[in-house]
């Protein structure tokens, strides 16, 4: 079973000149991320019958899944304040410290999961919601702390990459990109 890979290292000196203008900054990368998670959603559901009907996952739905959750990863954790480095469009090619990685599984999908995933996922959907709210709060909060100290709490940082690597893992399980169920 494969599992989205997610990780930010720390960095001790934050520039809180670009952490004051963060949202402005993110503006654009957040248009591009959300109109194509409007496509990503219609690639789901065209991805769900071919998995119901076949028991096999489309390769080339998943890898345009799978892309859109990487960009996905570099804007949250840009805009979550975990780094400074200003992302690239579309392909990053390492610039960003960001490390995703999300490897497409191969074997035959279980049709009857597959088929009820919506269900299954409303637990995740319903934790999600809440690690985004702390998401939210913890984010403020740092922006603040980078405001004043010029520097982001490592124990903040921590969950803020623990709390996106689930979000990630819970959109790679609701768009149907794996079958193991998110884990905090």
């Amino acid at each position: 079973m494969a599992q989205v890979q997610f990780d930010v290292p720390y960095s001790e000196t934050r520039n809180r000149g670009t952490v004051a203008i963060r949202l402005i900054l993110a503006i654009p990368h957040m248009i591009i991320v959300a109109v194509w998670a409007y496509a990503v959603e219609v690639v789901a559901v065209v991805q769900w019958f071919i998995q119901v009907f076949t028991g096999k996952r489309n390769k080339g739905l998943s890898d345009f899944t799978v892309n859109w959750l990487n960009e996905a990863a570099r804007v949250y954790g840009y805009l979550g304040l975990l780094f400074d480095e200003y992302p690239e469009f579309v392909n990053d090619e390492g610039k960003t410290p960001v490390r995703f990685s999300m490897p497409v599984e191969e074997e035959p999908v279980n049709r009857l999961t597959v088929g009820l995933r919506i269900i299954w996922a409303i637990p995740a959907l319903v934790i999600a919601w809440a690690i985004g709210i702390a998401i939210f709060v913890v984010t403020l909060l740092g922006w603040f702390a980078i405001l004043v100290t010029g520097k982001l709490p490592p124990g903040w940082h921590s969950f803020l990459v623990k709390a996106h690597k689930y979000v990630l893992q819970e959109y790679a399980y609701l768009y149907l990109v794996t079958d193991e169920y998110p884990k905090y």
